[in-house]
């Protein structure tokens, strides 16, 4: 104890003992008075280690205790004595601490402004990490961690600007992303109280890491050409690694002669060792090496698998089948035996599938779903991987086992139930095979044909067309002769392995006899009696129901009429119409069928007749001579259909005029021959007794001739066919067609086309055209518009530039081009025609040849300014006497208005002052103050701005002398 501490103990309990003498007001003061204490260095004294806290308060009675609601100081305090261990405390700042005497119950606090502690710098290369560090502490590089001599923890790290990553995040540094290199960072404490700042420094060095890289690894499937493999660096199978490594064979391939050698031959390992996995190691210390890192290694896996190579076998399948077996031969060199599941996919199917499969010495077998398999249609089975049920069966992910069509089939054949003597119709569908090719093409079908009494026949159709699978067969009506049921059994023939029985089954009915109906009129022209006769076979079930009746065409009354019902035979019924007044009738007999029987074809039949009492029909109406044009009938040329007639009824063609056999109405027509017509009533079916004549004209013109089959035009003139020319006989006019027979009549205003036939025809005065035809095939020459290579030439004008100097535009082309002053002109410019400047050329394609033009025109500026002033002498005079003697009058720059037509020019006097500004339009100077007065004698300064592209303005003087 110091004798700072005898004393303070001495003067407490003196005044210990001077309390004892006061009054119990005073008495309250026992725990001293309040205190504030300033430790700025708490490290520098080691006395500051232990703190007492009694010292710091005056006043206070013993045998009270300390406490601090201070959570950073409460582990520092020793409550019972008031010592502070200044060292446990790791947070600059003030803190307070209470002192309360339990005998009077006062208390009394002790504030203790603690200055920082930021620690010692570390600058000297102590402080190292790793690159692959992504947290390193940075903390702990501060202090003395031995003697507990540790920096405060409210400081705040900071990143030196010169070294500045932003990978910083409170004391926490990202080796990693920032990567090897030296970083500076600050430590800084704040001030409190009276006491500064603290700051630490350090320099921490990020050493590299090792990096063994990470490994590619190489699968090779044992069926793969090793020959490119016989020199395999295992560099290559790395990547991200250092370079100084080295590398060690883990599984005795004999194939690394030292540390250095990284080369290897996977051939050779195949060779001596076959399928399997071979493993070798690279090693990589960190350099340079610092303990802070560690080495790191890769192992590289070199795998060589066996392959499933084989052969499907799958044959086509009925859909009836319940499986659906697979064979699969296979090379076994390498395949070990054994459990694999084999995974395959079925085309049109979605989904894989997998089953188990056992292969064993070359040979296994599975089973296709059923249930996912598609029907009718080809079906590709492809085996898509295969995989061992156990570690020592891993297969290669190449697989080379073809894949392999086949059908899942259900072909059927449907057939109609008929009549007989009426042809069946049988369907087929489904019928494929695996290419699909055959289920489109024709081929034969034998088929048998077993009939009610059990007769088998055999019948043949060759060349049934098969269109995706379906098709129809017709069998005639012939082999249908009795009714009952026939069955048919089908083999289609043409490579068509179907695997499936087709067959098909129709009912027969028997038709039954019909009722005949008859009506015999005595007269139509004028009846008197009427035979009604029926012949019907006797029913087995239902009756017959027969009308017959008379009726009044005019009045549609019925005159007679009468019904019968029986079940077959015959009758014969008359009609008597003698009494009946002048005027068309109508006589019916109709029957009713209500029977049942199948197969009847009608079932109600109505037989009708027309006559009369006394009528006899008008005579038709002909034109008596009719002219046909042969042109129009083209293809068989007129008959008597196309004679026109005006008349009522049926009309009856004859050779004369008392002949009954009528002519048929395709009888083709006679070039001068009569024909004699007459017609029938369609009320009563009386003819005519009167014939009325006609005589048939058949016209057709000469046809024309032609000079000039090819005739050749410009496209730019868009003839038309009224430019095409032929020979035509006098008097006929020519009419043009586009085709040599029938064809469409082309209007005259019709616009040629290159290589289009057109077919001219003769036209008479009966407005007929000839059949025979020409042909004429214009040439339309087409010409493509000019083109230029630029829209605008500059020339030099001192060169005297002509409609030559154009031809540097121009392309190689086909056609000639000519110039033209504008778009309009007619007239091509002669070559020789001098250019002028700004103005627009008109450049157009022609063929000399042809003679052709294309109308289309493309224009181009002249400038006539590009002029190289030294290669013309260009230079500006000095001197000028403007004396009115003719000679050197004007002050003007020779050719500066073709080399720089934008030029500007000033003359100026001695003070400044403008006496003359020019440009193209005013050139030259006459001597004149702004041609107000006469300038004297004497120097005088121009100014010439040029304006052009490359040339500067200059100044100058000259010397007017009169």
């Amino acid at each position: 104890m110091t004798n700072q501490s005898h004393k303070t103990i001495y003067y407490k309990w003196f005044i210990f003992l001077c309390l004892l003498n006061f009054s119990v007001a005073s008495y309250a003061q026992c725990a001293g008075t309040d205190t504030t204490v300033t430790i700025c260095d708490k490290y520098s004294d080691t006395n500051n280690q232990s703190y007492d806290l009694n010292d710091a308060l005056i006043g206070e009675l013993p045998g009270g205790t300390w406490s601090t609601n201070d959570p950073a100081v409460y582990f520092a305090l020793q409550e019972n004595t008031g010592i502070l261990n200044l060292w446990r405390i790791h947070y600059a700042g003030t803190h307070v601490f209470t002192y309360t005497n339990n005998l009077c119950g006062d208390s009394a606090t002790v504030t203790i402004d603690l200055g920082g502690y930021s620690g010692e710098d570390n600058i000297e290369g102590d402080a190292n990490a790793c690159s692959d560090d992504a947290g390193v502490d940075l903390n702990r590089f501060l202090g003395d961690q031995i003697n507990d001599i540790l920096p405060d923890v409210n400081g705040l790290w900071e990143e030196d600007p010169s070294t500045f990553t932003g990978y910083l995040n409170n004391n926490l540094f990202n080796a990693e992303e920032a990567g090897p290199g030296n970083y500076t960072f600050t430590y800084t404490v704040a001030p409190v109280g009276g006491c500064p700042e603290s700051i630490s420094t350090i320099i921490l060095k990020v050493h590299p890491r090792a990096r063994s890289g990470e490994s590619q690894g190489l699968v090779i499937c044992n069926n793969e050409d090793f020959s490119i493999y016989t020199n395999v660096n295992l560099n290559d199978l790395l990547t991200d690694e250092d370079s100084e490594g080295t590398w060690s064979d883990n599984s005795g391939t004999n194939q690394l002669s030292d540390l250095s050698d990284n080369i290897i031959d996977i051939q050779q390992i195949y060779n001596d060792f076959g399928v399997g996995e071979y493993s070798f190691t690279y090693l990589v210390y960190p350099t340079p090496y610092h303990p802070v890192c560690q080495e790191s290694s890769t192992i590289v896996s070199i795998t060589i698998l066996p392959t499933l190579i084989g052969t499907l076998d799958v044959d086509n399948y009925c859909v009836s089948q319940d499986t659906y077996p697979v064979s699969l031969s296979y090379d076994d060199t390498y395949l070990y035996n054994g459990t694999y599941d084999i995974t395959y996919r079925l085309s049109g199917v979605t989904q894989t599938e997998t089953v188990t499969a056992i292969l064993t010495d070359g040979v296994g077998s599975f089973n296709i779903e059923k249930s996912t398999a598609p029907t009718n249609s080809t079906v590709t089975l492809n085996i898509t991987s295969i995989e061992g049920t156990s570690p020592s069966q891993v297969v290669c992910p190449s697989i080379l086992v073809p894949s392999v069509d086949f059908l899942i089939t259900n072909p059927s054949a449907s057939s109609t139930n008929k009549c007989v003597n009426t042809d069946v119709t049988v369907d087929f569908i489904n019928i494929f095979d695996t290419t699909e090719v055959l289920s489109n093409q024709n081929h034969t079908i034998n088929y048998s044909i077993t009939n009610p009494s059990g007769i088998v026949t055999n019948l043949s159709e060759s060349a049934v067309n098969f269109t995706n699978g379906a098709a129809s067969l017709t069998i005639p009506g012939t082999n249908f002769v009795e009714g009952g049921d026939y069955d048919f059994n089908f083999e289609i023939v043409g490579g068509l392995d179907l695997g499936c029985t087709i067959s098909s089954s129709s009912s027969i009915t028997p038709t039954p006899s019909e009722i005949q109906l008859d009506l015999v009129v005595d007269n139509n022209c004028d009846a008197t009696l009427i035979d009604v006769l029926i012949d019907a076979p006797t029913l087995t079930n239902g009756t017959y129901s027969i009308t017959y009746d008379v009726i009044d065409q005019l009045s549609n009354n019925v005159l007679t009429q009468n019904s019968i019902n029986f079940s077959g035979g015959t009758a014969s019924y008359q009609i008597d119409v003698a009494g009946f007044a002048q005027g068309n009738y109508t006589v019916s007999v109709r029957s009713s069928q209500n029977d049942t029987t199948p197969c009847r074809i009608e079932f109600d039949f109505e037989l009708q007749e027309n006559f009369a009492r006394g009528g006899v029909p008008d005579a038709p109406v002909v034109d008596a001579l009719q002219t046909f044009c042969l042109n129009n009938y083209a293809n068989s040329g007129p008959t008597l259909e196309d004679i026109s007639v005006t008349a009522t009824g049926t009309i009856l063609f004859y050779s004369t005029a008392t002949d009954t056999s009528i002519l048929p109405i395709t009888t083709a027509l006679v070039n001068g021959e009569d024909y004699f017509i007459s017609n029938t009533d369609l009320n009563n079916n009386c003819e005519g007794s009167n014939r009325v004549q006609v005589v048939t004209m058949l016209t057709n013109p000469e046809g024309p001739t032609v000079t000039e089959s090819n005739p050749e035009f410009c496209a730019a003139d868009n003839a038309t066919v009224s430019n095409l020319s032929v020979n035509v006989p006098n008097g006929d006019t020519t009419v043009w067609y586009d085709a040599l027979t029938g064809g469409n009549l082309l209007d005259q205003n019709t616009i040629l086309e290159n290589g289009t036939s057109y077919f001219a025809s003769s036209e008479n005065t009966n407005g007929c055209h000839s059949t025979d035809r020409v042909e004429v095939t214009p040439i339309i020459h087409e010409l493509e518009p000019a083109t230029l290579e630029f829209t605008t030439l500059s020339l030099c004008g001192l060169d005297n530039p002509t409609v030559t100097n154009l031809a540097v535009l121009e392309n190689s082309n086909s056609y000639e081009t000519r110039w033209f002053i504008n778009a309009e002109s007619t007239t091509p410019l002669d070559s020789s025609t001098p250019l002028v400047a700004n103005e627009m050329y008109y450049a157009e394609s022609y063929n000399p040849i042809t003679g052709c033009i294309n109308p289309q025109r493309i224009a181009v500026t002249i400038l006539l300014s590009n002029c190289e002033p030294d290669a013309y002498n260009f230079f500006i005079p000095d001197a000028f006497s403007p004396n009115g003697d003719g000679k050197n009058d004007l002050f003007f720059i020779p050719n500066i208005e073709i080399i720089f037509p934008d030029f500007t020019l000033e003359i100026l006097n001695r003070y400044g002052s403008s006496m003359f500004k020019g440009d193209i339009n005013n050139p030259a100077w006459d001597g004149t103050n702004n041609k107000s007065s006469i300038a004297p004698n004497g120097v005088y300064f121009y100014i010439i701005n040029y304006n052009k592209e490359g040339y500067n303005p200059i100044q100058g003087d000259l010397y007017l002398n009169r």
